[in-house]
């Protein structure tokens, strides 16, 4: 049987031509097939089958002769069953799943047009051909059948196992996507990006920029008022200034207008504009300090002095340390570092201060020890000694401290026995409880002999220190201590001006010596410190 339309050979149970898809009009019992009309589905033959709809119900054009062929075209063999080749099923019609021979355009069955690489069915498939055709058909996924009716893997094809692992990459990464996307959302965090609107009235970067250009115009009357009360501050801070230059030394009124210029840098954002005219009365209030201590400079050094220098510079310093959180520049190098030297400067006052009445023919021991325990007395928020260092022993504070401490000592011992309220042992314990603290001062110890002859106690501790300490001053300092003030000379030292708080050492200060041969050297008094012992 041939093809009304191309002439191709065809079976006579084909409803359809396999070459050029002309529907097969199948001719009554008894009757002849009819071979002038052909009915040819419209397709568009430049897109593949998978992207041509098949036509619906296509009604029939005649034509007199077929426009595609020229020819008819070679008889063919009647078409034969498709042979499943190893592993591989005859491919099949996307519409009603169909058996198709190999290089077939057109379904045999209900003519739809055939993609040029029809996918093949692999071997072991147990679904139905319908059931595949129900599949590319459209039809609902509730309509396919069941997942428990899916058919086995073929030797070749993918393993459960295989099909699990995709399924579990597949879901990772699906969820991996979800985290990524919540992420840039803002949702995982908590938060949401900076440049996306919130649903609760948010604004973005863009309304930021938008602010920044058209800034929010402050109420006219606000800005009068905050004018007005610049101005007051500013009229009381030249008030306030007017007043402190009537006076040299500390006021009080420069400090309340510095006290309004952190006002206007911190209440009114006025740091820059008013750091110049803040720096000009801050030098101001400095200048004051200087001559309140100055005038307290030029009275008898006492630590009542210290402590009022101490507290005008502290307070000042405070003014510092204010201004300065506020934002105000100011030039405080200076009077900083005077309050640094303030220590230096009441240490210098001490020392000249005792060498001057230790220097007097008749010096009153009373008053040297005034001024050293006063020096002492000078202490920080812990308790220790501002002036000197206890633990720094050749200290010249302290050797002048320790100096008063003897001579006093002597004083109070004379005093006591003279009234009869200490007796000779009385004596000889209070100069054992000074005697290492005043580095065996020579003094005390020849009063121990005599107090020793007084109570009837053997004197041979006291007479071997004395004698052992004069050898070491004749040795070292090249001194002879005498007891005779008539016989003294410049390296005849009498006793009782025997000057053992003055350092002739040759690192010493020369500003703080009263004389250069008459005193101790640093070797000495260590040499004293380790071997003089006293025990009786």
């Amino acid at each position: 049987m041939n093809c009304p339309n191309c002439k191709a050979e065809i079976s006579d149970d084909m409803k359809f031509c396999i070459k050029c898809g002309t529907k097969i009009e199948m001719p009554a019992p008894g009757e002849k097939p009819a071979e002038a009309v052909a009915q040819i589905p419209k397709v568009n033959l430049s897109k593949p089958a998978s992207e041509t709809k098949p036509a619906e119900s296509p009604k029939p054009e005649v034509q007199d002769k077929p426009e595609t062929q020229d020819k008819p075209a070679a008889q063919a063999k009647p078409a034969e069953e498709p042979v499943a080749q190893a592993g591989v099923q005859p491919a099949l019609c996307a519409k009603c799943g169909a058996p198709l021979k190999e290089g077939t355009k057109f379904c045999t069955k209900c003519g739809a047009p055939v993609s040029e690489t029809p996918a093949l069915v692999p071997a072991g498939n147990t679904q139905s051909y319908s059931g595949f055709a129900s599949l590319n058909s459209g039809a609902p996924a509730r309509d396919q059948t069941p997942a428990a009716a899916a058919p086995e893997k073929s030797k070749k094809g993918l393993s459960s196992k295989g099909l699990i692992i995709i399924i579990v990459l597949v879901i990772a990464a699906l969820i991996v996507a979800i985290l990524l996307a919540l992420k840039s959302s803002g949702l995982l965090s908590g938060s949401r990006p900076d440049n996306q609107v919130s649903q609760s009235g948010g604004r973005d970067d863009n309304d930021d920029d938008e602010d920044e250009d058209d800034p929010e115009e402050e109420d006219p009357e606000l800005v009068e008022a905050r004018l007005e009360e610049i101005e007051e501050i500013k009229d009381e801070i030249k008030a306030y200034v007017k007043e402190g230059d009537q006076y040299e030394e500390i006021s009080g009124h420069y400090t309340a207008a510095l006290d309004l210029y952190i006002k206007l840098a911190k209440e009114y954002d006025m740091a820059e504009d008013i750091s110049k005219e803040a720096d000009d009365i801050f030098s101001r209030y400095a200048a004051q300090v200087r001559r309140s201590v100055a005038n307290l400079d030029g009275q008898r050094v006492s630590s009542g002095l210290y402590i009022q220098s101490r507290i005008y510079y502290d307070a000042i310093l405070e003014y510092v340390d204010r201004l300065e959180n506020a934002g105000i520049e100011i030039h405080a190098d200076s009077i900083i570092e005077e309050s640094d030297n303030l220590v230096e400067v009441y240490r210098e006052k001490y020392i000249l201060a005792i060498n001057e009445i230790a220097s007097r023919e008749n010096w009153s021991r009373d008053e040297a020890w005034e001024l050293a325990s006063d020096a002492a007395s000078i202490v920080d928020d812990d308790g220790n000694t501002v002036l000197f260092d206890p633990d720094d022993l050749d200290d010249p504070l302290r050797l002048r401290y320790i100096y008063a401490l003897a001579w006093e000592t002597r004083k109070k011992i004379e005093t006591g026995i003279k009234d009869k309220t200490m007796t000779a042992e009385d004596a000889l314990d209070e100069i054992d409880s000074v005697l290492k603290e005043t580095d065996y001062n020579l003094q005390l110890i020849y009063d121990g002999i005599y107090y020793c002859s007084q109570a009837g106690i053997d004197p041979t501790p006291y007479t071997q220190a004395f004698n052992t300490i004069m050898e070491k001053l004749g040795e070292n300092e090249k001194i002879l201590i005498i007891l005779d003030s008539s016989q003294a000379t410049e390296t005849n030292i009498d006793l009782n001006h025997f000057w053992a708080f003055n350092d002739i050492s040759s690192g010493a200060n020369p500003d703080f010596q009263v004389s250069t041969t008459n005193g101790t050297t640093a070797e000495t008094r260590a040499w004293i410190r380790e071997n003089i012992r006293i025990n009786r």
